[in-house]
């Protein structure tokens, strides 16, 4: 571009800026007119894209039919978790529905075994074992950590393998047949146990000769913190054979499973051969980092067992895990057969073609999955070979065409990279600060929970907005200085048209800034470099075809570069999905006093710029003013969307209810009794509060949290994460008799054994029997210097000082006593409690009144039929109580007034201090 000089001559322009203004305002260029079009094809192709991201990640396999047939049913599978959740009910550890669980599971095995034998010979080896086993080990959770004890747990182990010659090198297939106190336990992991008997049904009647063994564990004891898994991997015969372990667990409802974490190249090499995959580094990444709070048996074979392999899990419509409403019915249609056929194909690698023997561990892995159909993994070192080739070439791209036409352009995309990053954090802030503001002044936290979209939807709007204000900025101040410049030249300088020197330069700073983010990650080996360097590809395959197509490179970019450049819109979709999936409903249980608005929001935000990152040029060519008024209309579409959200949206509701934890307890010491109500969301608690006040007649009183800890001992260490209120009953008469009338037998008992004082040491030794009659899960807490015990753990011995001891006991059933032997330091009294939950107020599920014709209707509607809830869910819903004693009919009436928008854990606790 030249402009005249005096004489008539031409020169060139002085500045970048005139060649933007005189290129802009050009007759006939593409800016004018061509914006608004081309944002809607853009939205149009978002839309596809987005679409077929969606389908394809809820896409399931149709289930397969019951029978005996020699591929994975579903239908068998449900069965089995009919079996579990609805005939049985809950299977604590320590109650009889324990030991049904584990007898249903070695009928089944039995039956498999006999069908296997009737095919004659060439079938595998089938070998059925019991492991009983006594133990402990230390267990964190988020930096609070606790010591479990165990008794008489019980593990259910069998494997299939080709004889001694394969017996030496065997794959371990992992789930756990116990439930949670306040769940039927159907997904959780009554899918994993119903996949493992599925798959065992199968390889059992196969005349395929094994290289390499297979063991399934159907361990008893998960939910009282991994104490099975760690018995098996620490005392079993078969422990030593053991080359790799698949995991399989549930914290939702169905969907695909997800591979969280996988630590061989060997075992992520067969589950590239699944039919389905769905899993990323990135969910590695995440779960490493501790910030989910959430654990599996995986993390008791690799500690202990030091085992590579591969943990896998339902998260789908997580709001329903660990609730009255993880029955069958709620469990998608579809999502067993493809956790199945998934296992099922794993295997089929591991058993008949894996050298198993030469199998090594390797955390230098990047595996992620594109749209459930192509599956990707390679090491760190071909990962930094890939990143610096993507960022040699984007570096040229930007470098070559730039400095050829002019040096400034070069520095201004340098200076337009940072607006890029600062829209990046612009979405972020923005979205964060409505975050604060549902929290703080509009009072409504947690309004986006119900619907794992609500938070895109909520703060989506505020989040473009972020990321639109640096643009607006750099666009305001170009043309500030074009017209400047332009004036004293006396050059006319429109604003009405877009501004196609600018739109490259953001196009080319968003190679750049991208190019930096790869560079980061590549530095600190981060999982989520793969979905940078795919975001860069595309633009540089968009920048691309617009050197070939673009006539004049002075003019805006050809649409053909943005719709290449967004095809990773499908990638994001799906991540976004994905994510907020998983971390909208733990954000219910990750403790009251977590910003998880703020959080939420902030992800929201990141996620979000990764949707729309080809908006920053697309902004430019708007003219000043249509740009403008795109800002403001989505400020007022924002504004208007909170409004909305903050005045008829509700946070809970039937199926994505508030977690409200209700416990009546007694201490036997000073004969008070209390009943608590603690929450684990930063969500309101007033209304149930009021209730429970109307019903109790007494007001609450809120823990401080090392009360709280005390008092909710029985399911430490989450205790930590609960804001709880206490309602004293003591002065009220109670409603029907105490459980046990006898004192001496009511509350767990400390019997001391032995007590010996070494004065030459300072050490006194005690020998301590706990027996617990009508109780389980029992739990010391004490403070001492511990020199010595009879447990395994040794990080808590011997720290110069008192220090708080938490010793959380289960046994298997039945079992009425452990032991410990302790060396402290001194010899003063030491103040022991002991709780233990009330078995008498336990409850089972109840499928509403089966004498009703209600009821008759909708089994009747059912039989065949998998994956639709029952009517409002009251499967699951109800409880059923035993009111013979004091403890069950208050629980029974604290149910009653509860909110049906609240889901609840129901637990009768005694407590009893002794002086030792």
């Amino acid at each position: 571009m030249h402009r005249r000089r005096p004489n008539g001559s031409a020169r060139p322009a002085d500045t970048d800026y005139e060649r933007v203004s005189l290129t802009a305002g050009r007759k006939g260029a593409r800016s004018t007119g061509t914006g608004g079009k081309l944002h809607a094809v853009i939205l149009v192709w978002f839309a596809v894209l987005a679409t077929l991201a969606l389908w394809r990640h809820h896409s399931l396999p149709t289930p397969g039919k019951c029978g005996n047939q020699r591929e994975f049913s579903e239908c068998n599978a449900r069965e089995t978790i009919r079996g579990l959740a609805h005939t049985i009910g809950m299977r604590l550890v320590g109650t009889k529905q324990e030991a049904l669980a584990r007898d249903m599971i070695l009928d089944k095995l039995h039956g498999y075994k006999s069908d296997a034998a009737a095919q004659g010979t060439d079938v595998p080896v089938f070998d059925i074992d019991v492991q009983v086993a006594d133990g402990s080990h230390r267990f964190d959770l988020m930096g609070h950590a606790l010591i479990k004890t165990y008794t008489n747990i019980t593990n259910i182990v069998a494997r299939l393998s080709c004889g001694p010659e394969c017996d030496g090198n065997a794959i371990l297939l992992n789930s756990h047949f116990d439930s949670t106190i306040v769940s039927p336990g159907a997904s959780d992991d009554g899918a994993g146990v119903a996949v493992m008997l599925e798959l065992i049904r199968i390889l059992s009647q196969r005349k395929e000769k094994m290289k390499n063994a297979v063991i399934f564990l159907w361990n008893g004891a998960e939910e009282t913190l991994q104490d099975a898994s760690h018995a098996f991997i620490t005392q079993h015969k078969y422990r030593d054979t053991i080359r790799g372990v698949i995991n399989l667990e549930a914290m939702g409802q169905g969907g695909k499973e997800i591979l969280f974490q996988a630590n061989s190249k060997e075992m992520i090499s067969a589950y590239s051969r699944v039919p389905n995959p769905h899993g990323s580094v990135l969910s590695n990444d995440i779960f490493r980092t501790g910030l989910v709070m959430s654990d599996t048996d995986f993390r008791q074979f690799v500690d202990h067992g030091d085992l590579v392999g591969l943990d896998m899990a339902f998260y789908t419509n997580s709001y329903l895990y660990h609730t009255m409403l993880d029955v069958e019915d709620t469990i998608e249609k579809g999502s067993l057969q493809n956790f199945g056929e998934n296992a099922m194909a794993m295997l089929d690698y591991l058993l008949y073609e894996s050298d198993l023997a030469v199998i090594d561990r390797n955390d230098d892995l990047v595996f992620f999955d594109l749209l459930g159909v192509w599956f990707f993994y390679y090491t760190w070192a071909q990962a930094h070979i890939g990143h610096w080739i993507v960022i040699a070439l984007s570096v040229a791209a930007v470098l070559i065409p730039r400095r050829a036409r002019n040096g400034q352009r070069l520095s201004n995309t340098v200076k337009a990279a940072g607006t890029v990053l600062a829209s990046n954090l612009g979405s972020i802030l923005v979205s964060a600060m409505l975050g604060v503001a549902l929290m703080i002044p509009l009072k409504a936290s947690l309004v986006w929970f119900s619907r794992e979209w609500y938070p895109v939807v909520l703060f989506g709007p505020m989040a473009v907005l972020g990321s639109m204000l640096p643009q607006l900025w750099l666009r305001a101040r170009h043309t500030r200085r074009s017209i400047i410049a332009q004036g004293k030249k006396g050059i006319p300088s429109p604003t009405d048209s877009g501004d196609a020197d600018l739109e490259r330069t953001v196009y080319d700073a968003l190679i750049l800034a991208f190019a930096g983010l790869i560079t980061l990650a590549d530095h600190f080996e981060l999982g989520i470099s793969y979905v940078f360097t795919m975001y860069t590809v595309g633009l540089l395959v968009g920048k691309a075809l617009d050197l070939v197509l673009s006539k004049n490179q002075d003019d805006h970019i050809h649409p053909a570069a943005y719709i290449a450049a967004a095809l990773p819109f499908a990638i994001s979709t799906e991540l976004t999905t994905g994510t907020l999936n998983l971390f909208v409903p733990i954000s219910g249980r990750t403790g009251a006093d977590t910003p998880s608005d703020v959080i939420v929001a902030v992800l929201t935000g990141a996620l979000l710029f990764l949707h729309f990152y080809l908006l920053l040029p697309l902004t430019h060519r708007l003219s000043p003013a249509a740009a403008n008024r795109s800002a403001k209309m989505v400020a007022l579409v924002g504004l208007l969307v909170v409004a909305v959200f903050v005045l008829a949206v509700k946070p809970f509701d039937t199926m994505h209810p508030k977690r409200v934890f209700v416990e009546y307890k007694e201490n036997l010491t000073d004969n008070t009794r209390e009943v608590m109500i603690a929450h684990a969301d930063p969500g309101s608690v007033a209304a149930i509060l009021s209730a429970v006040e109307k019903q109790t007649g007494t007001k609450p009183i809120l823990r401080t949290a090392s009360v709280t800890g005390r008092d909710w001992s029985t399911i430490a260490p989450f205790s930590n994460f609960m804001e709880s209120y206490a309602f004293d009953i003591s002065h009220t008469p109670p409603l029907t008799r105490t459980t046990h009338t006898d004192d001496s037998t009511r509350g767990p008992q400390l019997d001391i054994v032995k007590d010996t004082y070494d004065k030459e040491t300072d050490t006194r030794r005690l020998s301590i029997r706990c027996y617990y009659p009508r109780y389980i899960w029992t739990v010391l807490t004490f403070s001492a210097d511990v020199v010595s015990w009879s447990l395994d753990d040794t990080t808590m011995l011997n720290n110069g000082g008192n220090i708080p001891i938490t010793l959380r006991h289960a046994g298997g059933y039945p079992t009425n006593d452990w032991t410990l032997d302790v060396t402290v330091r001194g010899s003063k009294p030491i103040t022991m409690e002991i709780s233990g939950l009330e078995q008498d107020t336990f409850h089972e599920l109840v499928n509403d009144d089966e004498e009703s014709e209600s009821w008759k209707e909708r089994k009747h509607q059912r039989q065949g039929e998998v994956g639709t809830a029952v009517g409002p869910v009251r499967i699951g819903k109800a409880w059923k109580w035993s009111d013979r004693f004091e403890p069950a009919s208050v629980l029974a009436a604290l149910e009653k007034v509860m909110p049906d928008w609240t889901t609840g854990l129901y637990i009768a606790v005694v407590v009893r201090r002794f002086e030792v």
